[in-house]
This record gives structure tokens, C-alpha cells and sequence, in this order.
């Protein structure tokens, strides 16, 4: 593996989801970066279904928008960002009416996790929020879709890997015709297999 490989495949080897956040604030520069990484995302059909609400730790809203929180730590990071999917700006399979808008705002928010690993911080995806009270204290339109608040800020504590329970590939992955494919309940991965 050359070089570039191996930057790349580091990258994803520490990215984790960060839940505590230094005092450091993310320069302007490098959330253009990540906030450009967003827009250039790929979505399906290129509609580009999305919407992304930037909260940052100085914004007027931002006290009242911290009750949204169950988890004290989310408070201190210094920049928050609302991903909005608009259903009705996005590209739908025909076969089974599946639309895509949560797809694409999903694809656009991995890349930028990414992205901002690259750049030192961390990021944590929030779906355990109530939408109500996000839509009702940011006031976006009826029609859009919160898909998960991100946090953003440099870790408290360095980003490297952490062996965590993942399932083996051989749980995950199969090749060619299957059949008998059972999903699992959240929350039953078994133990991890280092050699895969």
C-alpha cells in the first residue's frame, strides 16, 4: 500500500464519534472546507436534497439550542450543524416509491465526518434529539426533514484508534445469490475479530 493509501485508511481507522470537545474554536477556514466538502457531495441524480443549518457557539440562538441536548458535553462544542433533508427536492426509485433525500444528506454528512477527522476534529451524529423542538427553535420550513444534528469541535482527547465490537465480515458480507439473509437486533455485535 503506498503512502496515500495508507493516510486514507488511518483516517478511518480513528475516526470515532467524539462526545467531549476542547475550548478550541474551528477556524473559519477550515469549516469552509468541511462546509464545501457538504455541498459537493454526491446525491442521487444530483438533486441535492438537502439543508445545513450551521450553529455555532456564539450564535444568538445557540443557549436556547443547547436544551436540545440530552447529553451535557454536546453543549461545549463549538459548532453545530442541523442536516435537513427535503423530501421533495430528491430523486425517487421508481420501483418501490423509495425516495432518497436521506440517503443523500447521509452520504454528504459521512463524507464530512471524514473530512473533519482529516482535519483533527471530532464529530459526533445525533439522532436522540426531539425534532419539534429543533424545528421549532431554528424555524426552517414544513416539508424538510431534521436527518441528525452533527457536533463539531478539536477532542479533548487525541483521536486513534479504539477497538470497539464490531461484527466479522463473514456476518456482514456474501457474495453472489443468498438467501436466508435475518437482520440482528441493535446492540448484539459480537466480538471483535482482529483478523478481519
Amino acid at each position: 500500500m503506498d503512502d496515500k493509501l495508507k493516510i486514507f485508511y488511518e483516517l478511518y481507522d480513528r475516526r470515532r464519534s467524539i462526545r467531549e470537545y476542547s475550548e478550541d474554536p474551528i477556524e473559519e477556514i477550515v469549516l469552509h472546507r468541511l462546509l464545501e466538502i457538504l455541498r459537493r457531495a454526491q446525491s442521487a441524480a444530483n438533486c441535492q436534497p438537502w439543508h445545513f443549518i450551521v450553529i455555532k457557539s456564539d450564535d444568538p440562538v445557540r443557549e436556547e439550542f443547547n436544551s436540545v441536548f440530552y447529553k451535557e458535553s454536546f453543549k461545549s462544542a463549538p459548532v453545530v450543524i442541523a442536516a435537513l433533508a427535503d423530501p421533495s427536492n430528491s430523486w425517487t426509485r421508481k420501483e418501490d416509491n423509495k425516495n432518497y433525500a436521506w440517503v443523500d444528506v447521509t452520504i454528504a454528512l459521512t463524507e464530512m465526518i471524514g473530512a473533519a477527522t482529516a482535519e483533527g476534529l471530532g464529530a459526533c451524529w445525533i439522532a436522540a434529539v426531539d425534532t419539534d423542538k429543533v424545528k421549532s427553535i431554528l424555524g426552517y420550513a414544513d416539508g424538510l426533514e431534521l436527518v441528525g444534528l452533527i457536533t463539531l469541535g478539536y477532542p479533548s482527547e487525541e483521536l486513534k484508534r479504539i477497538n470497539k465490537e464490531r461484527k466479522p465480515l463473514r456476518d456482514i458480507v456474501t457474495y453472489g445469490r443468498t438467501s436466508g439473509i435475518e437482520g440482528e437486533a441493535c446492540g448484539k455485535a459480537g466480538p471483535r475479530d482482529e483478523k478481519e
